[in-house]
């Protein structure tokens, strides 16, 4: 199992393909089987990089939910960028995932080439929270499918233990002091932002003003799409973002 030794535990990562890398960063509550649908698409022309961020999946787990949980994860990913050797790459950061790409290419501008947000929230609001309220029931009241889906990604246990410490942190989103507009103004890199017309947790406002206030950057909205862009429609996701990514991606170095 390809794990690397970081400075605040151990990461379980996989690498398909060869040529320039693309980083796949998963959403809250999920692992590197998020990405399943893109494996063969990204892998056929680039080295698609996939990894379980700490306290996710079969990386060393880490229940809490520190104060600066965002700056800490984006270090862990140029921590890992380093180790596999990489001086940039394409990021591609879904919902929470796309939250730490934006932190990291915001803090580390010259080691992103491209940047690919799809199903990000980038701020808390009344909307957004009653949302989370709906759908973070207790672990007890979830559907049969749902908890299956956890312990897939996380493992017997774990599953739950990171359930309710989601609960109880009610992280990203679900603050109203949770705010990454101020970040916009920073990033450098040509940026896709995407969303579907249908997410269950974020209003279209939120890709739009990203949109608006990303210099350089694009915006697609996906028809007849919910949350999971990347799994409800994996081959329109594939098409947009691997276009995107020929367009602007330049040659090994």
């Amino acid at each position: 199992m390809p794990e690397i030794s970081l400075s605040r535990g151990k990461i379980y990562y996989e690498i398909y393909g060869e040529g320039r890398p693309v980083i796949g960063l998963h959403h809250g509550m999920s692992c590197v089987r998020t990405w399943k649908d893109q494996i063969s698409t990204f892998g056929g022309q680039f080295s698609f990089v996939v990894y379980d961020r700490l306290g996710h999946g079969r990386s060393e787990h880490h229940v809490p939910y520190e104060e600066e949980y965002f700056e800490n994860s984006a270090d862990e990913l140029r921590e890992l960028i380093t180790e596999l050797g990489f001086d940039s790459v394409h990021l591609c950061g879904l919902c929470e995932g796309g939250a730490v790409a934006l932190v990291f290419a915001s803090s580390w501008p010259e080691r992103v080439k491209t940047l690919i947000l799809p199903s990000v929230g980038y701020y808390g609001d009344d909307q957004t929270i009653a949302k989370c309220e709906q759908y973070f029931h207790p672990w007890t009241e979830l559907s049969e499918s749902v908890r299956n889906r956890l312990i897939g990604d996380h493992g017997e246990g774990y599953a739950t233990l990171k359930w309710e410490a989601v609960r109880e942190a009610k992280p990203y989103v679900w603050s109203r002091s949770y705010d990454l507009r101020p970040l916009f103004g920073s990033i450098e890199a040509p940026t896709l932002v995407m969303g579907g017309d249908r997410d269950q947790f974020f209003g279209i406002e939120h890709p739009i003003v990203a949109y608006e206030q990303i210099k350089d950057s694009e915006l697609c909205i996906l028809p007849g799409a919910g949350h999971f862009l990347n799994e409800e429609a994996p081959v329109m996701f594939n098409e947009i973002t691997m276009d995107f990514l020929q367009r602007h991606a330049e040659q090994p170095q």
